[in-house]
């Protein structure tokens, strides 16, 4: 049986279910709404079990190497710091064979809602680079110490039009279309970005992406990082 917890920490929920970290911020339809401190570590996730969350990550560094827990936990973070408004969730998921290499997998529920007035597909796709992928990779140093050949990030979030943040907030509980963006990326060119040979954003257009099962091609841009909903 699964074991969970969860306990109110100003805003912020957080909990260990089985291999999944979650987390959410409740209350975006009630006003006001309070905003939560930004949490930098697992420490400021708070549970009920510290050692159910101590347990499953010693269990996924055995498993899978010492940095699987350092993108797990950094994925979780980075969706919940650069516009998560829904419940936010991370799993190790398993290895996948793709082309005769093996992934390690990460589930990872964003939370996030965008607004198709203002994110087309491809900007959508790039803000999950530079909101979740870049600061969660970036955490990577050295060497890569997996046991994969690479790992792939699902993505999922919604999108839908909505004028404003109290528009969303109005009717969050209809956030909008599912979609799923994957990004496949080689020990390869993992180890090159450890290595200070290819840049963060120069990764982005070496990773195979997905968008629902669907091929993308990720050209080089400029720019900075921005939210989900309407400027």
């Amino acid at each position: 049986m699964a074991t969970s917890a969860a306990v109110r920490a100003r805003p912020i929920f957080a909990m260990v279910l089985g291999g999944c970290l979650l987390a959410s911020v409740p209350g975006l339809a009630d006003e006001p709404v309070p905003t939560p401190a930004a949490p930098e570590s697992l420490d400021d996730l708070p549970s009920a079990k510290r050692e159910d969350v101590t347990r499953l990550l010693r269990k996924i560094r055995q498993r899978y190497g010492e940095d699987a827990v350092v993108i797990q936990t950094h994925l979780l973070l980075n969706a919940m710091n650069n516009g998560s408004v829904l419940a936010t969730g991370v799993r190790v998921d398993k290895l996948e064979e793709q082309e005769g290499h093996r992934y390690l997998a990460f589930a990872l529920e964003t939370g996030m809602v965008f607004d198709d007035a203002t994110r087309d597909e491809t900007q959508r796709i790039r803000i999950l680079w530079m909101n979740v992928l870049e600061p969660t990779l970036a955490h990577l140093k050295d060497e890569v110490r997996l046991r994969a050949e690479g790992i792939v990030v699902r993505a999922q979030y919604h999108h839908r039009p909505y004028r404003s943040a109290d528009d969303l907030r109005a009717s969050i509980d209809k956030p909008g279309t599912s979609e799923e963006t994957s990004f496949y990326l080689s020990m390869a060119d993992l180890d090159a970005l450890v290595r200070k040979t290819v840049t963060l954003r120069e990764l982005a257009t070496r990773a195979r992406v997905t968008v629902d099962g669907a091929s993308r091609t990720l050209a080089m841009w400029q720019g900075e990082q921005a939210p989900p909903g309407p400027q």
